[in-house]
């Protein structure tokens, strides 16, 4: 099944390519725009395919693959028809062009087969992973800049020094996983490394700022559950950072984080029945599940060590202040007037947004992906349930003016009862999904799907031991806690 899975997805990847290909060509023709996050004009929303294609596959769900072949197939047609001579200019032109294409074309896809295969065979006879649960203890006091600080020493970077390493052996930068999981009710909290020779660089920076955990080396939970089509019923997606000031098609939405444990001020001192831990609304729907339901959440992590996303933060704290600099009334005025700006002026949210960004402007990025699944018996599936894991998140977002975190993909763009004939697309992703959350991959083969960058402040925020102020019933803690011997016992 999983091989089917990835045939599959490697046909729709190809359909995907060449319905890009015809948007692109037919685009650069009318000389539409393709700054995702601009509206769209009167022409382009009516007489464009880019205006086609939001209404059809992104407001009506259809696929964007079918939708433009099955308008650029009958342009051939009628081309054919009103010009005899097409079909020979086409393949003529493709006969003369050929040398080149050709050469290029699988000079490319050589290159793309080379590092797929590289890549894959270092994956998976060079790395051996390991799954380690991290057992709660009953007392949590540290905030989760301990937990930051366990993942700063995670940014790492092996294998790809040389072009030799990266290129010739396939290397990969070392990416680890963040689980959530629960069972029946019972949430359990696990680490996935790909190297095992990482593993007692975890264990150390855990035990260093949280010396009462347990942390043991597990079976995997997700090859040891076997899901049956016959029995079982999932729904499956991703978890993406978004924001409405920004188009989810647009990497600038990197720069704007989410509300970290700082805003809600988890980093200072105060008593613990104070505080207000965002982290205990995501435990206790975990823990409201029922016996026979599951829930998995992943957060796949690599270290990013481009500066691109420096410098696109710089560039959107740049923008925001010229944004503030506009002297009031002069917001239409054109640049070359120069009493449109003035001393920066920036407003609470402006002010609140540059701090949010600049604060995690100083920590380290991370390559970030996240993918949920909910599984429970067939037909006892229940809505509300499975709603309140895919939105699980949503105590952290602040879509006003930073982001927020929301399921997309998978299950959750069937809206339309064309979208899914007879149930076989819910069952192919479902099975795609567990494919691709089995071997947590999001970065590399066979399933490339990088998603957002987040900072150590960020992914901390998501995953850290619990305070002593969360109770909820399905967080299993530890009976006691450990400590040395005293040091003047009698021999």
């Amino acid at each position: 099944m999983a091989d089917e899975a990835h045939e599959s997805s490697v046909l729709d990847k190809g359909l995907e390519s060449l319905a890009g290909s015809i948007q692109h060509f037919i685009d650069g023709a009318t000389h539409t725009s393709h700054d995702h996050g601009a509206p769209l004009t009167f022409f382009e929303k009516y007489f464009t395919p880019k205006g086609w294609v939001k209404w059809g596959a992104g407001e009506h769900g259809i696929s964007r693959g079918t939708l433009l072949i099955t308008l650029y197939v009958p342009l051939l047609v009628v081309g054919a028809l009103l010009v005899p001579d097409f079909p020979n200019l086409i393949f003529g032109w493709l006969l003369v062009t050929a040398p080149i294409s050709l050469s290029i074309g699988m000079a490319y896809a050589f290159w793309r087969a080379w590092i797929w295969y590289a890549q894959s065979h270092f994956i998976f006879f060079r790395t051996r992973p390991v799954l380690l649960e991290v057992k709660m203890p009953p007392e949590v006091t540290k905030s989760p800049r301990a937990m930051e600080q366990v993942l700063t020493n995670l940014w790492i970077r092996m294998s790809t020094t040389t072009p030799i390493d990266k290129y010739w052996s396939g290397g990969v930068i070392p990416y680890f996983s963040l689980e959530l999981v629960s069972i029946g009710g019972q949430i359990h909290f696990y680490i996935w490394t790909s190297r095992e020779n990482l593993r007692n660089e975890i264990e150390a920076n855990m035990y260093a700022q949280y010396p009462e955990v347990e942390i043991t080396q597990v079976s995997d939970y997700s090859i040891d559950f076997h899901f049956d089509d016959a029995h079982h019923d999932a729904f499956v997606g991703d978890q993406i950072m978004e924001s409405y000031h920004v188009s989810r098609h647009d990497f600038r939405i990197n720069a704007y984080p989410f509300k970290t444990y700082i805003d809600f001020e988890l980093d200072k001192d105060p008593k613990e029945e104070l505080k207000v831990e965002p982290f205990a609304q995501v435990l206790e729907v975990l823990s409201a599940l029922n016996p026979e339901e599951q829930a998995w959440i992943q957060i796949v992590i690599k270290g990013n060590f481009e500066k691109h996303w420096e410098k696109m933060v710089k560039d959107e704290i740049k923008k925001i202040r010229r944004e503030a600099s506009v002297n009031p009334g002069k917001e239409n005025a054109d640049d070359s007037d120069s009493d449109k700006y003035g001393f920066p002026r920036p407003t609470w949210r402006e002010q609140e947004l540059m701090k949010s960004i600049e604060r995690n402007l100083g920590k380290l990025p991370f390559d970030t992906g996240m993918r949920m699944i909910y599984i429970a018996p067939k037909g006892k599936m229940r809505g509300a349930e499975y709603s309140a894991v895919r939105w699980i998140w949503r105590p952290f977002g602040n879509p006003s003016y930073q982001t927020y975190i929301r399921p997309r993909n998978a299950h959750n763009d069937f809206d339309w009862p064309w979208q899914d004939y007879q149930g076989r697309r819910w069952r192919h992703e479902i099975h795609r999904y567990l494919d691709a959350y089995r071997r947590r991959q999001m970065f590399f083969p066979p399933w490339e799907d990088p998603r957002n960058v987040m900072t150590t402040e960020m992914l901390a925020t998501l995953w850290h031991p619990p305070s002593s102020t969360i109770r909820a019933p399905g967080l299993q803690r530890i009976s006691s806690s450990k400590g040395e011997a005293p040091p003047n016992l009698p021999m």
